[in-house]
């Protein structure tokens, strides 16, 4: 089928050609009633007939016209009301993998009745073509100009419940080339039979762009877009579609949650490394019951050594569901920013989900004990290399957790029923878990220390007595629970069979025998409530007692392998192997040698990070090391995170981009900072292992294409090019947005 020399947008006549995605998505968006600005496509084949015609030539590596006229009697292009945008549409751009974000021309503003100036436009465009090897088509948009009080770009991506909007006043040129920062907005994301959600009133452009993006969802489907839009204070106006080639990350909120209470304020590197590399299986628990939820998004992540849980990936997913929010805040913590309540129609479409969470919240005791046969039985075997021994943990602690989730929530609507009703402490009162027992078991001993001053005078001295008696009665404890112990998910400490002398102080502790509180007709009434609570409490402690034992022989697994390697000089001592993480305790197996100056090193790294508080709940880019300059001997400037990564190296200040590096200056060592960037900088970016940028936004063309080139890069970073010179060092840790500076 011939394609026509210049299609108008909306009449879907794209669709069976080979334009691609730029311009085709535009016309089928505008031909399903999308508010698309008039305009028409000239096509590849226009260009090739204005080549063979010779109403263009190319000449100095430009596409150049001698005569506008001849041009434009080839290029039949309507007439506008206003002026117009001349755009590339090339078939090599905003494919799924690469954008090509701002690497070909745009020209704004343009008058179309003036033939010189679009003449001069359209072969500027085209001659962008040439910045590109390879064979593509040469297609371009020619669009009416929107007279915007509000325009920018948005970012929907399936993974948030809200859009990502950075915005300014008026036209967006500056803010896409990354020229200025914009401002940024999240907008609550709009399911296709919801108009509103209560919340923060938005302007009355945002709301028309949530609508937009809605009605963008709807035709394209809930997929990951990138969306240029112009707002005319009447209408929301999509200016160009295509997919996101790489996430954004966003500022989450996140929570240290119940790791405080079973981790220690720092836990070994091992053992942090084996819970953040859990993360994707645990959330997988509620993918179970909703593969809708994200995918790809991290349920756990390291900061400042330690795992925190995303918050905002917990409240999305309430939100996504129609439950409050306060449902995990009031829970683990934190306010993760702004709160959303009862969504009665969301929870009517999710009630099939929800229904089966319920299902397997009642089935919940049943399944634990399925765990804790599972584990059992991974426990029989006697793992031969660290990459076994770190999959069986990594098994263990997934089964653990995902089970905790489950009778967790089978617990907590029944407990918060009967605190209503006021029976809980009556109920409460008369149930025995086995970790109360722990307590309870110690009182043989206790006895014996009350009857004999000896045994109580060696106690108090950190000793084990050498009473017979005591000895017999604390061996037979030890075998029935010495594999507990002080932050037990943390492997890397010691059970209590191995340090008993931190159970000493718990024997001299006298048993406070409790008085029952009478049974009361309320108590008699929520009985049955207090049986389904009780089930899952039981449940639930005696599973963590239960994987507890787990936990211990996977400890010894360990410190065995660990020995081996010793024995082997690939370390130096085995309680090292707690300072590796497992990508560093895999290399092991292969050979790999950690020897007393690697360790030194870590060392010195954990010292600094046991110097750290860790907060209760924080925001990615909340500066987690706030050091002065005395301190730390560095400054510290904040950014966006637009990639992970840490790198060190040395500062490259660029005014424009270089397609070489200064003298004595390495890729691996060098990081670049600029004040801002688009695709021009590709080649520069090539050249350096790490970007520091002054003004773009995250949603900068420059930013994308960072992001899909994968560099640990940061932008928004004030006043970079000021503070920063060239040879200066530079440490730059791209997931929190940070860069410290030698002073």
């Amino acid at each position: 089928m011939n394609t026509p020399l210049v299609l108008p947008l909306g009449g879907k006549l794209s669709q069976n050609t080979s334009i691609g995605n730029k311009a085709r998505l535009l016309d089928l968006a505008s031909a399903k009633g999308l508010p698309v600005p008039k305009g028409v496509i000239v096509t590849n084949e226009c260009y090739q007939a204005a080549l063979r015609e010779k109403a263009i030539e190319l000449r100095n590596g430009k596409v150049t016209c001698a005569n506008p006229y001849h041009l434009l009697a080839v290029v039949r292009v309507p007439a506008f009301r206003n002026s117009v945008a001349v755009r590339s549409a090339f078939s090599a751009e905003d494919k799924d993998a690469e954008s090509l974000a701002g690497f070909f021309e745009s020209r704004l503003f343009v008058a179309r009745e003036n033939p010189e100036a679009f003449a001069e436009a359209l072969c500027a465009v085209w001659s962008s073509a040439l910045r590109r090897k390879g064979e593509f088509r040469r297609d371009a948009l020619v669009m009416e100009m929107i007279e915007a009080t509000h325009s920018g770009v948005a970012f929907t991506e399936t993974e948030y419940e809200d859009d990502l909007i950075n915005f300014t006043t008026g036209t967006s040129e500056t803010l896409v080339s990354g020229k200025v920062e914009g401002e940024t907005l999240l907008i609550p994301k709009l399911n296709w039979y919801e108009t509103a959600i209560e919340n923060e009133p938005l302007p009355a452009w945002a709301t028309r762009l949530q609508n937009l993006l809605k009605h963008i969802r709807q035709t394209f489907g809930r997929k990951n877009w990138d969306i240029e839009w112009a707002d005319d204070g009447k209408t929301c106006w999509l200016i160009q579609l295509r997919p996101i080639t790489k996430p954004t990350r966003r500022n989450d909120a996140f929570t240290i949650a119940n790791h405080k209470e079973i981790l220690p304020e720092l836990p070994s590197r091992l053992m942090t490394s084996i819970v953040a590399s859990c993360s994707k299986n645990l959330f997988g628990y509620y993918r179970k019951f909703d593969p809708t939820l994200p995918e790809h998004r991290l349920f756990i992540e390291i900061f400042i050594g330690r795992p925190f849980i995303n918050l905002s990936l917990m409240t999305d997913m309430m939100r996504h569901w129609g439950l409050p929010t306060t449902l995990v805040t009031s829970n683990i913590g934190g306010d993760s920013g702004k709160i959303f309540g009862l969504n009665w129609k969301r929870m009517l479409f999710n009630l099939p989900v929800l229904f089966k969470q319920g299902l397997a919240q009642l089935q919940s005791p049943t399944a634990s004990k399925r765990a804790i046969q599972a584990m059992q039985a991974e426990s029989q075997k006697n793992p031969t290399s660290f990459s076994q021994a770190i999959q069986t943990m990594q098994s263990h602690y997934t089964r653990l957790v995902t089970e905790m989730f489950s009778l967790t929530a089978a617990m907590s609507f029944p407990l918060v029923a009967l605190r209503k009703f006021g029976t809980l402490e009556e109920h409460n009162a008369r149930q025995e878990t086995i970790s109360t027992k722990m307590f309870s078991d110690l009182e043989p001993l206790r006895r014996i220390a009350l009857k004999n001053q000896a045994v109580r005078d060696t106690l108090q001295n950190h000793q084990l007595p050498d009473d017979k008696e005591f000895q017999s009665a604390f061996q037979a404890y030890l075998n029935k629970h010495g594999h507990r112990g002080i932050y037990e998910s943390d492997i890397s400490r010691p059970r209590f069979v191995e340090e008993p002398s931190r159970l000493f102080p718990a024997i001299l502790q006298p048993l406070q025998k409790r008085k029952l509180p009478k049974r009361t007709v309320a108590g008699l009434f929520t009985l049955p409530i207090w049986w389904q609570a009780s089930r899952a409490i039981e449940a639930r402690e005696r599973l963590r007692y239960e994987a507890m034992k787990a936990f211990q022989k996977s400890r010894n697994d360990f410190l065995r392998l660990a020995n081996e390697a010793v024995q082997k000089r690939l370390l130096p001592e085995p309680e090292r192997i707690w300072d590796l993480t497992i990508e560093e305790a895999v290399q092991l197996d292969d050979g790999k040698k950690y020897d007393g100056a690697f360790f030194a090193s870590r060392q010195a790294e954990i010292e600094k990070l046991q110097l750290i508080s860790a907060p209760d709940f924080f925001y990615r880019y909340d500066d987690l090391e706030k050091k002065s300059e005395d301190e730390s001997g560095a400054m510290r400037l904040k950014g966006i995170s637009l990639t992970s990564g840490e790198v060190s190296g040395t500062a490259w200040i660029l005014r424009e981009p270089e397609t070489r590096l200064p003298n004595g200056f390495e890729k691996s060592k060098t990081i670049l900072v600029a004040r801002s960037v688009d695709a021009g900088w590709i080649p520069t970016f090539a050249l350096v292992s790490g970007v520091v940028v002054e003004t773009g936004g995250d949603l900068s063309h420059g930013s994308i294409i960072l992001r899909e080139i994968g560099l640990p890069a940061i932008t928004n970073v004030r006043a970079a090019t000021k503070h920063i010179q060239t040879g200066q060092g530079l440490k730059l840790n791209a997931a929190q947005g940070v860069v410290e500076c030698e002073i």
